[in-house]
């Protein structure tokens, strides 16, 4: 979603408040019969309360201790999705995947949503020398195709889960920036933004509590997708073998170790591969739902 689109929403948001079902966004989804969005949505909490769980249903050592005796065994009612080329359990290494991978796609766009607000704020709301320079640096940023961006952080910071979570949060800053800016330019001419500044409420104030609460939903929408670039992005990274060193579970290095078995033995690609599929899928379906509860054109439009 584009700041364009997200300004062209901003005014019916109360009105799409009032056109929301009780029960909020579950309640629309089971008033609008949209099953693929709860499936999705049952993914998500499912892969959630796995991540939470990680260290209490598989232990650390046995998803990451080799043991050559058990290497490559199909799936079974002890190894319920086999083991890999190392003899690990692929379920343990697939739960404990998720948790490293949600960690670092949560992180980024949580760093990423914080100082791209925060910049987008000052760009869209003053004028001037910082907020043209602002402005200048995210379009020269978003020129770069964002996995170079995050390659390049990873070169100088190093292999780990935070430099992995830093890289991919510093490649989304832009997208906040750019996607704040214009609506703040926008509202902060409407008559209840003006209202409030003539009786004296401060500019961070103004952002805070008028400006930033009528777009909050759409950033929420926006959140979503970023969530689901973040875990393809970080899968990327690691795949290539910039993501956390191993035996680390994460997907997308447990993929790259897979290759070599994908006619022999799928099954060691297919549960890492399957994982990363179904929550982006998820992530996907869930944002295109949620697109359609705040902006109530949108929902007409379906209607």
């Amino acid at each position: 979603m584009d700041s364009s689109t997200l300004a062209s929403l901003t005014p019916d948001t109360a009105a799409s408040a009032r056109m929301r079902p009780r029960g909020g966004f579950v309640g629309y989804l089971f008033a609008q019969r949209r099953w693929i969005a709860l499936l999705a949505l049952a993914v998500i909490a499912v892969m959630f309360l796995a991540a939470a769980l990680a260290p209490w249903l598989f232990d650390w050592h046995s998803v990451t201790r080799v043991n050559l005796a058990t290497s490559l065994t199909a799936p079974n009612t002890t190894f319920w999705l086999g083991t890999d080329q190392m003899g690990r359990d692929l379920l343990g290494r697939v739960v404990w995947g998720a948790r490293i991978t949600l960690t670092v796609a949560f992180g980024s766009v949580a760093i990423a949503v914080a100082f791209g607000l925060t910049l987008g704020g000052i760009a869209g709301y003053y004028t001037g020398i910082v907020p043209g320079a602002i402005l200048r640096l995210t379009d020269f940023m978003i020129a770069f195709p964002r996995t170079l961006v995050a390659i390049m952080v990873i070169t100088v910071a190093g292999n780990s889960v935070l430099s992995l979570t830093l890289a991919i949060a510093i490649s989304t800053v832009p997208i906040y920036v750019r996607f704040f800016a214009a609506p703040v330019r926008t509202l902060k001419q409407r008559e209840f933004v003006l209202a409030s500044r003539s009786i004296g409420v401060g500019d961070v104030g103004l952002l805070l509590t008028h400006i930033l609460p009528n777009v909050a939903s759409l950033v929420i929408v926006q959140v979503t997708v970023s969530i689901a670039e973040a875990i393809l992005i970080g899968s990327g990274l690691s795949f290539l073998g910039l993501g956390p060193a191993p035996p680390t579970p994460e997907w997308g290095a447990m993929i790259a170790e897979a290759r070599p078995f994908l006619t022999s033995h799928p099954y060691v690609l297919a549960a890492p591969g399957g994982a990363l599929f179904f929550v982006i899928l998820s992530f996907n379906l869930v944002g295109d739902a949620l697109r359609d509860y705040v902006d109530p054109k949108s929902r007409q439009g379906r209607s």
